[in-house]
């Protein structure tokens, strides 16, 4: 009898708990999906729309709902964010991407523009945005270009060779090479790229920037963006002179080999506050290969952005 009390006991516990759950009336969240960003830019400041926008960090009234990932569904790519909000509020959209194309690493992009609209929710109903970014503007902000390389003309990044064993970088045209990347904008003008092949004889290659002076140095970000295309994974690192310690060499982050255009988004702050009272910084591209093995690497619209 004895058990059978606790068991009655049991049944109306649990009865109760599930008759609390479901009392009143549920809240049926509205909808927002957010399809894939599109990026815009003016070629002769800003250099190629190229862009690896992975996430929306939704802010409604000013308050952070969220970061949201583009996934690929059977319907396409997008974000199904469910928001509990009726009536008409004010949205902002914050682009977001991988730094240093680390999943676990994911900011919003300082450099590009948020996709602001004002939206009326309604309870079950999907609302579709397509949001679409540039950079902020370089007259109205404290946005800067430090230096940009398309590989049209080669004149801010070139072979760094301490010795005479390194592979040689050559501008290719997608005219004659199908691997360049060629802007879908304007493939009259833009249309090449830089191109390194590294085997045979020669088994490695390291190319830099020119002497970079006068980033900040109080934390402010400091981003290297970059297109690639390799056969092997290489990588990205930094040279830093000073009187005190003449030339460092600084290692910071190695990319995966694709056989696709991909687009990296490179931290260089923390090293260069750091290193607040260097002369000079370069960041460097370096790989090799072992062997009989043969690679090659191509690379473009390479950026370098900080914010003063």
């Amino acid at each position: 009898m004895r058990g059978l009390r606790y068991l009655f006991l049991f049944v109306v516990v649990v009865s109760l708990f599930s008759c609390k759950k479901f009392e009143g009336s549920q809240e049926i969240p509205a909808y927002l999906r957010i399809e894939p960003w599109t990026f815009t830019t003016s070629y002769d400041q800003e250099g190629a729309a190229t862009q690896a926008i992975t996430d929306a960090w939704l802010y409604i009234d000013g308050n952070l709902l969220g970061c949201f990932e583009m996934k690929s569904h059977d319907d396409g790519t997008y974000a199904m964010i469910p928001v509990l909000k009726e009536g008409e509020h004010s949205v902002r959209l914050y682009p977001g991407v991988k730094m240093n194309g680390i999943s676990s690493t994911r900011i919003q992009y300082p450099f590009y523009q948020p996709y602001i609209f004002k939206n009326t929710f309604v309870a079950g109903d999907i609302h579709s945005v397509a949001p679409s970014t540039r950079y902020y503007s370089v007259d109205s902000t404290l946005v800067r270009f430090k230096m940009m390389e398309d590989f049209e003309n080669i004149n801010n990044i070139q072979l760094f060779r301490p010795d005479t064993t390194y592979a040689e970088l050559v501008q290719i045209s997608h005219q004659t090479d199908d691997n360049a990347w060629l802007d879908p904008v304007d493939p009259v003008n833009h249309y090449r790229s830089g191109h390194i092949h590294v085997g045979d004889s020669l088994k490695r290659f390291c190319i830099a920037s020119s002497e970079l002076t006068g980033l900040p140095t109080l934390g402010n970000y400091v981003l290297l963006e970059l297109d690639y295309k390799c056969d092997a994974d290489f990588l990205v690192g930094m040279y830093i002179m000073s009187s005190q310690n003449g030339i460092q060499d600084k290692e910071l982050y190695w990319l995966r080999a694709t056989n696709a255009w991909k687009k990296v988004y490179i931290n260089l702050s923390p090293t260069v506050t750091e290193n607040y009272n260097a002369t000079y910084v370069k960041f460097y591209l370096s790989g090799s290969v072992s062997g009989t093995a043969t690679a090659d690497f191509y690379f473009d619209n390479v950026k370098l952005i900080y914010i003063e």
